[in-house]
């Protein structure tokens, strides 16, 4: 009788376990869910985690916060979720380099796809290389010989180090041999800003940022990092039009931390699909440069995988691997 009831209690509790996981994904989100941006605010990755989180909410029922948590290239974002319970209530939305450029550029403490899942990327986007709109240079070409002619005159702005503005001009100035100082701030826009005071004499920055100053003629456009001009600014070449095989194209999504139970993971990924792919989240996306897309965990990490090897050549060619 008592092995009998032993192993009936077992079951039982197998049972449970067993269900826990789906008991979880049937109730979340049931109260508000942090979505830490490892960024500044006003930038592409902040401006897109709040036009999709506000979407969440509505699908959801539940207010998606956003949360800027800003330092190390996007790492203390990351380790503030990772210190976090892993419950699914606090969330990333992050872009690319976390996953194939901040891990090889500097010391974290995370592992790619195993601390770090991507859920879903939800847009990629092009960079604009932009001078002061006064500069004596006014093509790629003429920068390169400039810059050629002054080594270690020219400075350049970017969101902090093993950021796509730094590593999109570390790559350029690794490719055409130019010495060039960096100067990293704490975010995208006030590298911009930057160039618009004057600070500094150039910045390789996120389409959406770029697209509205370039048109007001606040700043000169160069070039742009796509393999061919971008629609929003057709008279401004792509850099391959003057460095053949040049390209650098950025993405942003959303991504957990390892201990967030897969169903939840799952579950947030398919409520972001109608979301990214909704015709108005589209056109957004596109005036700001960005090309929406919303892919599953699976997809997502699969691209992630085929993008390493690329960007750990860039990471070498721009001279910015961490010494082991």
């Amino acid at each position: 009788m008592i092995l009998r009831q032993l192993t009936i209690a077992i079951t039982a509790c197998a049972a449970l376990v067993a269900s826990a996981p789906l008991g979880i994904a049937q109730q979340w989100p049931s109260r508000s869910v942090k979505v830490v941006v490892p960024y500044g605010a006003g930038g592409v990755t902040d401006t897109m985690a709040r036009v999709t989180a506000d979407r969440l909410s509505k699908a959801l029922g539940q207010n998606f916060i956003i949360e800027n948590k800003v330092g190390a290239g996007g790492a203390i974002g990351i380790d503030y979720a990772m210190s976090s319970p892993q419950d699914g209530y606090t969330i990333l939305f992050v872009g690319s380099t976390l996953f194939t450029v901040l891990p090889l550029a500097q010391k974290v403490n995370y592992e790619p796809l195993k601390d770090l899942i991507p859920v879903s990327i939800n847009g990629t986007n092009g960079m604009v290389m932009v001078v002061q709109k006064d500069a004596p240079y006014s093509t790629l070409r003429q920068f390169i010989d400039y810059a050629r002619a002054n080594p270690g005159k020219i400075t350049y702005s970017s969101g902090g180090p093993a950021t796509n503005n730094h590593l999109s001009t570390a790559y350029l100035a690794g490719k055409e041999k130019l010495d060039m100082v960096h100067v990293p701030f704490g975010g995208g826009q006030k590298a911009l800003a930057a160039v618009l005071s004057k600070s500094v004499d150039m910045h390789f920055g996120n389409s959406s940022d770029l697209i509205e100053p370039v048109k007001g003629g606040t700043v000169k456009a160069l070039a742009v990092s796509t393999p061919k001009r971008m629609p929003q600014l057709p008279d401004v070449p792509a850099v391959a039009e003057t460095i053949p095989g040049f390209e650098y194209i950025a993405w942003n999504g959303y991504a957990v931390t390892g201990g967030v139970p897969a169903e939840v993971r799952n579950r947030l990924a398919q409520a972001l699909q109608p979301i990214t792919r909704d015709p108005q989240i589209v056109e957004l996306f596109a005036k700001l440069g960005i090309e929406a897309l919303g892919t599953t965990p699976e997809e997502a990490a699969a691209s992630i995988r085929k993008d390493m090897p690329i960007f750990a050549q860039t990471v070498d060619l721009a001279g910015v691997r961490r010494k082991p």
